[in-house]
């Protein structure tokens, strides 16, 4: 039984009290430390609270110090495999956070290049779909696996805390008959510790019942030391000790105050405040001293810490309001009326992307509006592209309907271009190129293409035109030598008595001059005067009538005009013909009605009018004539035309 008064100095009096002392002193008194838990309640201490009931998931902030990103997406799953297989659960938190982090930016990247890619080759940014990589399932399985072994780990936890509640319980109710049993001082005490240390051993407990535990154990232990009176040098020495392992916490907590990381700063001394409980009892003078030491730097990281929260918030309301004004501008964009083409319609589009891409790197806004505000973004950013979506639909419709009209002129340009009529076929191109101007634009994946061929035929024409003209350029040098060598040797020429010879060496000289061809432009006008007034001059020395000239130098003109091969030149004499066989058919008409009015009196005016008549019908026969010789040649024409392209 423990002795109730005086306790030193009956100690002193105890044969076996040195050595009961001795025992007492040699007791380590030192606390083990337990690994700390973070504890998000409010904890009492010596009648000071302090609230640690801060969410630190509102931070959305990745703590992980691991790096992964030098990883590829399969050794980010291995390594998230092993890590879930093989250690702890509780300890690879902010390992699989970081894992997923990286993982994801891969899978972003890849998208965003395929996306890039598809773009450049002219797809619709809102038709694009991204095929789904089958590794993100693989690490969506994983993921769940983690959470599963999590929420074990979690119950498993709850279940050690009732547990350890339990058996703490169980130490407090044995602490509580020590205070009141009558065993021995150093057998009390040696229990007494290995009672305390047996509570420092035993884990965490739910949180509700934290305080009111602790409490009754601090009363047990205040109990204890009040009742079983020992010795006051060892309760000094185990005070002593107290007090150094608190003054100590003190100097750590302190050491907090200069730390960069508050959320770290803030964690830590939860840990701290968990020792503080552990400890025992200090003494009487110093435990208000030493408390208020201890309290003061708590209440110093706590404000830094609500300080850090508030600039969170004040920095995610900045951010609101960034994002509302990104808002603003989008909705901007989408309800005025400007875009009204495509370049305009393009320029909106490349500043909807930049806004989108500024959107990204703004950071969190406050919870409450997160949705609203992204729903809002997302709302006005879908009505633009929808927007977009229709334009371009009508655009594309019509630039498809181009493209075909495009095709359809490509398509008369290339069946023409082996045409050797040149000036009706010049014609043909040049109408082709105006409509081609007329006509709008075309898919920009077929409009390199579509007007390559367009050129292409375009260039085969007028390529094959000029080497023609080239060629025809120096024949025509050629041809006006020996149309001006001709001249004069029909100038030269010797007349014979015999009228029928000298008749067909003009016809040989004639036929000489149209087989010659064309000549340059710039002598055609004077060879064909020439050559006219020497075949005239020659015609006179013949002493041929005006009737045989002429006739000999329209047959002269058919031939030529026969050489040319040209159509149009056909018809158009054929007009001047029957023009002149009109006006002379109405002064024969004319003239005959006329002569009515004469009387017999006026015989001799009458004369002048029946000559003139005899003179129009004689010309109207040779018209009538020249006519048929040009027609004959049409139609002659026309079957050599109609020949050649049968062939």
């Amino acid at each position: 039984m423990l002795p109730e008064k005086n306790t030193e100095n009956n100690l002193q009096d105890n044969p076996s009290s040195n050595e009961g002392e001795q025992d007492i002193k040699d007791i380590d008194n030192t606390v083990d430390k337990k690994k700390s838990k973070k504890i998000k309640s409010t904890l009492k201490l010596n009648s000071e609270e302090f609230d640690f009931t801060q969410n630190d998931d509102d931070l959305d902030i990745n703590d992980s110090e691991k790096n992964y990103s030098e990883l590829k997406k399969e050794e980010l799953l291995e390594k998230l495999r092993e890590l879930i297989n093989e250690k702890p659960v509780e300890t690879i938190m902010s390992d699989v956070e970081a894992i997923k982090s990286c993982f994801y930016k891969i899978i972003n990247a890849e998208k965003e290049k395929i996306r890039t890619e598809l773009l450049k080759g002219g797809g619709a940014d809102e038709g694009i779909k991204i095929p789904k990589d089958i590794s993100e399932d693989y690490l969506k399985e994983l993921l769940a696996d983690y959470k599963n072994k999590k929420q074990s780990h979690i119950e498993e936890l709850e279940k050690e805390k009732k547990e350890n509640l339990k058996k703490k319980e169980e130490i407090i109710e044995k602490i509580k008959i020590l205070a009141n049993g009558e065993e021995s001082l150093n057998k009390t005490f040696s229990e007494f510790k290995e009672l305390q240390k047996m509570w420092n051993n035993i884990g965490p407990v739910p949180n509700s019942e934290s305080s009111k535990l602790w409490n009754n154990y601090q009363l047990q232990i205040e109990r204890f030391y009040d009742f079983i009176k020992i010795n006051r040098e060892l309760r000094d020495l185990d005070l002593k000790k107290n007090l150094e392992n608190k003054i100590e916490l003190c100097e750590k907590a302190e050491d907090l105050l200069i730390e960069q990381d508050v959320r770290k700063a803030y964690q830590i001394l939860q840990e701290y405040h968990e020792l503080w409980k552990e400890i025992g009892p200090v003494e009487i003078e110093k435990r208000k001293e030493v408390w208020e030491r201890f309290s003061e730097t708590t209440k110093k990281i706590r404000k830094n810490y609500q300080e850090y929260f508030i600039e969170i918030k004040k920095e995610r309301e900045d951010n609101y309001k960034q994002k509302i004004a990104l808002c603003e501008k989008v909705e901007h964009i989408v309800n005025e009326d400007s875009a009204q083409d495509k370049k305009e319609w393009i320029k909106n589009y490349k500043e909807i992307l930049k806004i989108q891409k500024l959107w990204k790197t703004i950071g969190m806004v406050p919870r409450e509006v997160n949705d609203e505000i992204y729903e809002r973004f997302r709302t006005a950013c879908n009505r633009f592209f929808e927007d977009k979506k229709d334009y371009f639909n009508i655009v594309n419709e019509e630039l498809d309907k181009n493209l075909q009209t495009k095709i359809d002129i490509c398509v008369q340009a290339e069946g023409i271009q082996d045409n050797t009529d040149w000036k009706k076929t010049s014609e043909m191109f040049f109408d082709l190129q105006k409509k081609w101007k007329e006509i709008g634009t075309v898919p920009a994946k077929q409009s390199n293409a579509v007007w390559k061929r367009f050129r292409a035929a375009c260039d085969k024409f007028f390529n094959a035109k000029e080497t023609y003209f080239n060629n025809l350029e120096k024949q025509q040098e050629e041809n006006s030598i020996k149309k001006k060598e001709l001249i004069k040797t029909i100038k030269n020429i010797q007349i014979s008595d015999n009228q029928a010879d000298n008749i067909k060496k003009v016809k040989e000289l004639q036929s000489k001059w149209i087989d010659i061809g064309l000549v340059l432009n710039k002598d055609k006008d004077k060879l064909q005067k020439e050559y006219k007034d020497a075949v005239n001059d020659l015609y006179s020395k013949m002493n041929l009538s005006r009737k045989q000239v002429d006739s000999h130098n329209f047959q002269t003109k058919i031939e030529s005009l026969k050489s040319f091969g040209n159509m149009d030149d056909f018809t158009d004499e054929r007009k001047r013909i029957i023009q002149k066989i009109k006006i002379i058919e109405d002064d024969i008409r004319l003239w005959e009605n006329n002569m009515t009015f004469f009387s017999k009196g006026s015989k001799g005016l009458l004369s002048d009018f029946e000559n003139k008549v005899n003179k129009a019908k004689e010309e109207l026969a040779i018209l009538n004539n020249r006519k048929k010789m040009v027609d004959l040649s049409i139609r002659e024409l026309k079957k050599n035309k109609e020949e050649k392209s049968g062939e």
